[in-house]
């Protein structure tokens, strides 16, 4: 049965996910090191594997992940990182709601043309029914 290797699979990513972390804590889109060389971290890339890795708060590697991604949020203008900085943060049980604050009083919020934009927006201004209706637990 096909359904019998899901768990396999999951563990695979995770190991995977946790392999590719960026030494100075955080991910980005590929490897975390390159011919010896550590590369820098990416606030979207650091949130989505946050997201992923949600039920594993306690490795290292992941506590090392929601420090850099705190210590990124002072600078994040982009509507879309904030997005979704506040829905790792939230899922691993961070204070948010100044991040929340930011991303609520963005000029120009209601003119984002970006669909995916909007739709992240939206999903981090409603982060505790969001993470609630994907099972995540904050």
């Amino acid at each position: 049965m096909v359904l019998a290797h899901i768990p396999a699979r999951v563990n695979l990513g995770v190991e995977m996910l946790i392999d590719r972390a960026c030494p100075s804590g955080g991910w980005n889109a590929g490897n975390g090191m390159v011919y010896g060389a550590p590369l820098s971290p990416h606030v979207d890339d650091t949130a989505v594997a946050l997201l992923a890795l949600s039920e594993r708060k306690q490795h290292p590697l992941i506590q090392s992940g929601v420090l850099w991604l705190e210590g990124t949020i002072q600078d994040l203008r982009s509507p879309w990182s904030m997005a979704w900085a506040v829905l790792a943060l939230a899922a691993h049980g961070r204070p948010i709601e100044f991040l929340l604050t930011r991303l609520r009083s963005l000029p120009d919020l209601a003119a984002i043309e970006d669909t995916s934009t909007v739709a992240a927006v939206s999903l981090a201004l409603g982060c505790h029914d969001t993470l609630s209706a994907f099972g995540v637990a904050t």
